[in-house]
């Protein structure tokens, strides 16, 4: 059977399965809606100088590439869900400083509830604290056709609103859509900027005789990047287990042997989400101080996307990140206890405390290796563009994320097919 009849056949099978179908339908007009709001822009701002601005500054680029170009059109959708990833990494930091917030976390799908809650409110806050901010922004710049009180009060409420809408979809499309729908939302939003940022990289390589060379090396670069995302987000450390007694698939209490699988990249996508969106903040508070602020262009330069400086914190709040959601994805202490409990041994390692620094240990060098490589894969692109002289419209950032979610609702729809008896993508 070629590759091509082999996913035909998938097609076929999740065409079969009412509820799957209908939940890639879902998620599809889900998206529908999502980027119709983008192209509906608030009033009373110049759009045409603001789309001009976007396009020549690396920054406004990275945000608007966020946004799937809503940004540039300052739409009712420009805010994106980013105030929801912001209010996310407040609720999970507190809850590694906060043990309360940890336990009511703990509690089950009532707690989890009542953090989602308290997420919602803290978006809906930083939603207004950034359209204040956007709003400020644009009538410094000249970009207001008519700045006061009630252009203000118009356009944070149109932002907010927006953003509250884009999260209440996000959360539509987890529940009856396939897939994570905040981090679906982003994938949206990178794919739609691809076309016009591949675009926008020849006509500015235009007259160049190396511009062939170069859009080659940069198209086979993309590829390889690629496949190695994909073989790294699948890869697993199969730590073996060793069961004794009856009820495990066992016959006549004979021992049967399984293994824990670890992903050499516990964390997926997040840590990159997160670091993005961390290091939007400090540029933008930075770039909106007053030119006769001390220091202001040193630290304009430092925290420009080019700079090494930048490059070097990105990496390391990814790496840093990959710890944390790591250390929430994985509790040693919890799989040990579960295997004593279970009967099950990790061969040469006692059960207990010792199986648990073992899984320390084992997952703390995975996650070493799944935080550099993270890292490398972000700010590689940005180095290269950086030396070809080219502005970073994409790059690893936008390649991880992609292809992550994708991974990530392929094996989604893949775990249906096989509760279903169809053989899936992967």
């Amino acid at each position: 059977m070629t590759l091509m009849e082999s996913f035909n056949n998938k097609l076929r099978g999740v065409v079969k399965i009412p509820e799957l179908r209908s939940r890639i339908i879902f998620t599809l007009l889900m998206f529908l809606v999502a980027r119709v709001g983008t192209f509906i822009p608030a009033p009373g701002i110049d759009i045409d100088r603001l789309s001009a601005m976007t396009a020549q500054n690396d920054l406004l680029g990275f945000i608007n590439m966020f946004s799937g170009g809503a940004f540039q059109r300052i739409s009712i959708f420009a805010l994106g869900i980013v105030p929801y990833i912001n209010a996310s990494i407040v609720f999970s930091l507190l809850a590694v400083i906060i043990p309360k917030i940890d336990e009511i976390q703990k509690e089950g799908e009532s707690g989890r509830n009542k953090i989602n809650q308290w997420t919602r409110y803290v978006t809906i806050f930083i939603a207004i604290m950034q359209g204040i901010g956007v709003c400020v922004w644009l009538t410094s710049a000249g970009l207001v056709i008519e700045p006061g009180f009630r252009f203000m009060l118009v356009t944070i409420t149109i932002l907010t609103a927006g953003t509250v809408f884009l999260m209440w979809v996000g959360e539509q499309i987890s529940v009856n859509g396939i897939g994570n729908g905040v981090s679906l939302l982003i994938f949206l939003n990178i794919i739609s900027r691809g076309p016009s940022s591949i675009v926008q990289t020849i006509q500015l390589m235009k007259g160049s005789k190396f511009i062939i060379p170069v859009l080659i090396a940069v198209a086979i670069a993309a590829i390889l990047s690629v496949s190695v995302i994909i073989l790294f987000q699948l890869g697993q450390r199969k730590i073996p287990v060793h069961y004794v007694g009856k009820g495990f698939g066992v016959r006549g209490g004979v021992a049967q042997n399984s293994y824990i699988p670890l992903k050499l990249n516990t964390s997926g996508v997040m840590p990159v989400i997160f670091a993005s969106v961390m290091m939007m903040i400090p540029s933008l508070l930075i770039r909106s101080l007053p030119t006769t602020f001390p220091y202001r262009d040193y630290l304009v330069l430092f925290f420009d996307q080019k700079h090494p400086v930048y490059m070097i914190l990105y990496a390391l709040i990814i790496i840093f990140f990959s710890f944390f959601y790591t250390a929430i994805m994985f509790d040693p202490e919890r799989v040990a206890d579960n295997l004593k409990q279970g009967g099950g041994t990790i061969p040469g390692i006692r059960p207990g405390e010792e199986t648990v620094e073992y899984l320390e240990g084992v997952v703390t060098r995975i996650t070493w290796g799944g935080a550099i490589f993270l890292a490398a894969i972000a700010i590689l692109p940005m180095a290269i563009f950086t030396a070809l002289g080219l502005p970073v419209f994409f790059g690893g950032t936008g390649i991880i994320i992609v292809v992550g979610v994708a991974l990530d609702t392929v094996q989604q729809i893949d775990a249906h097919l096989v509760m279903k008896e169809y053989k899936g993508f992967l």
